[in-house]
Order: structure tokens, then C-alpha cells, then sequence
């Protein structure tokens, strides 16, 4: 493992919403882990690791990835106390370990961190998706008696990398706790503490519920600001349409810049759900081309004055 220099180089029926004020309460009286190995130096992985150097100045931090550069870097610009391409490495001793990988290699890398786990650890995930998470890699902590709780801070950019990295990152963010294993709350609140932290406020919910959630308000919206790009620019002049565009096109399609293999995996992953929500987007597309159509003033109208009004009740403007 390489070492830093110093610093120079119950279970959830649904959504748990209205307890959000006991829960911070609760979770102040926790303690704190003291040692965090993040699995993954990546936009969140690498952010994380920013954010607990920065705001939990006495948890001793470390970071695995596969290649040495960005865990280089890490080192660099003292975002961990250690690093090391040998997962075993990391986790050693760990009170928390955090998996900020891809959702379809977390089962081979809890495999291979399993027996280096210490007795008490807590490993959660920050994957956009929980179903698929709990049926693997919280079914294989839990049979070897280690206690796994999901975790997914609404946090994010198109930007990927440690490059792009920061310990803001997860300030004022909603992060969501997935307890279908049943921990604890005892654990469950030193875990929801830990990302209060970071800079989140916490709720709970099945994973099931979960999926269908970010389904609706993550998924759907990236798929759809990929759909407006192929809409606009397909078959056109795009040097021509980009000189024209202006906030509006920027502002819908700027999501569809994200990792295009990265999302590939997490619609794919979330397919019952997205395919859900995708069918209801095509039948209101169909509405729309029928009022089109029709000359249908009236009924436009009022559909896109009830989109934002839906817009400013969930934002609360």
C-alpha cells in the first residue's frame, strides 16, 4: 500500500420522510467510524474521499482502484491517507467500507475484500441502482455475517474521473439509505451520520421503492436529454444548429454528456423501471402529436402548464 505523503503531495415500508428531523437528531449521538476504505477513485469515490478528508479530519482514509494513476493523484492532492490496487489491502481493518465502482463488478470485488474484513465493519455502496446490489452483494455480507445497508447520495455531473473530484460535492444532497437487510438501527444511524457529514440529509426506503423513484426523477430525464440531442441534431446541419442554440438546448441536454457506458449499465440494470416510465413518456409524446395534429391549442397549453406546475411543487418554487 502506498502511503500519503504529508500533506504535500425495523423495516422500510416506503419512504421515511417526515422522520428526517428524529433521524439527524438520533444520528448526532452515534459515533463516528474512525477508519473509511473507498473502493473505486472515481467522480463519487474520489469526492467522498474529499469530502471525509475535509470534514472528518479524524478518519484515517483509503482508496483502491485498478490502475495507479488515479490513485496517484489521490495521494497528490491529499484526498487519502493510503492507497493500493490490492482491494484486501484497503479494506484491512476498515470500520466502513464504501463500494463507488460500477454496480456489476461489486460482487467480485466483496469476494475479494471478504476475508480481509474485520469483525463490526460496515460496507455500503453509492450505486444508482438497488435492487440487483441487495440480491448480490447484500445477500453475500449478510450470509457472512456482515452488515450491509445501501446508500445513494443524489449527487452527480456529466464530468467523470478523480480529476473532476470534490469535496462539495455532496453538500445539501438527499442521500438514500436501502435497509431490505434488515441492520440495526443503531448501525443504520452511525452509517446515515457519516454522510450527514459529508454534507447529505438522509432518507430511507425499500430498494424497490428506490428504483422506481430514480427511475422517474434520474433515469428517465437522462435518457429523454439523449433523445433531445438525436431529435435536434440527427440528420441536420450541426454546425449550424449549434451556432443557433442557445440556454435551452444547453440546459435540457447537458446530462447526456455523461459516461455512455457507465449509463448504459445503470438503465439497463433498471430496466422494469425505466421501461415503466419510458412507456408512459411515449403515450404522452403520442398526446402531444395528436394535439399537434388536431390544432389543439387549448389542450397544449394546458399541458405544458401542468409540467410546470409539477416542476415548482417538487422543486418548491
Amino acid at each position: 500500500m502506498m502511503p500519503a505523503a504529508p500533506w504535500t503531495c425495523s423495516v422500510f415500508r416506503g419512504v421515511d420522510v417526515s422522520a428526517r428531523k428524529t433521524m439527524k437528531d438520533a444520528s448526532k449521538k452515534q459515533p463516528s467510524f474512525s477508519s473509511v476504505a473507498i473502493a473505486g477513485p472515481g467522480l463519487l469515490g474520489g469526492s467522498l474521499a474529499l469530502a471525509v478528508r475535509a470534514r472528518m479530519p479524524h478518519v484515517h482514509v483509503r482508496l483502491w482502484g485498478r490502475r495507479p494513476e488515479p490513485l496517484e493523484y489521490a495521494l497528490s492532492i491529499g484526498a487519502a491517507h493510503a492507497v493500493s490496487t490490492r482491494v484486501e489491502e484497503v479494506v484491512q481493518g476498515a470500520d466502513l467500507v464504501v463500494l463507488a465502482t460500477p454496480v456489476g463488478v461489486m460482487p467480485d470485488i466483496v469476494t475479494a475484500m471478504l476475508p480481509a474484513l474485520k469483525p463490526g465493519a460496515v460496507v455500503t455502496d453509492v450505486g444508482s441502482v438497488k435492487g440487483c446490489v441487495h440480491q448480490s452483494v447484500g445477500a453475500a455480507l449478510t450470509r457472512a455475517g456482515v452488515a450491509f445497508i445501501g446508500s445513494h447520495p443524489m449527487a452527480g455531473s456529466e464530468k467523470q474521473g478523480m480529476e473532476h473530484a470534490s469535496a462539495e460535492l455532496f453538500q445539501g444532497a438527499t442521500c438514500i439509505l436501502t435497509n431490505d437487510e434488515h441492520v440495526h438501527e443503531d448501525v443504520l444511524l452511525l452509517l446515515q451520520r457519516f454522510w450527514e457529514r459529508a454534507g447529505c440529509h438522509c432518507i430511507r426506503m425499500q430498494a424497490a421503492v428506490h428504483d422506481s423513484t430514480v427511475a422517474r426523477i434520474s433515469h428517465i430525464p437522462h435518457a429523454l436529454s439523449a433523445l433531445c440531442v438525436h431529435s435536434a441534431l440527427d440528420g441536420g446541419d450541426v454546425e449550424l444548429l449549434g451556432l443557433v442554440s442557445a440556454g435551452g438546448f444547453r440546459d435540457t441536454t447537458r446530462v447526456s454528456m455523461g459516461e455512455p457506458s457507465m449509463w448504459a449499465e445503470i438503465l439497463t440494470e433498471n430496466s422494469p423501471a425505466v421501461l415503466e416510465r419510458l412507456d408512459a413518456a411515449l403515450s404522452q409524446l403520442g398526446d402531444v402529436r395528436k394535439f399537434l395534429a388536431d390544432g389543439d391549442k387549448k389542450s397544449l397549453a394546458e399541458w405544458l402548464k401542468k409540467a410546470g406546475e409539477s416542476r415548482a411543487q417538487a422543486l418548491g418554487l
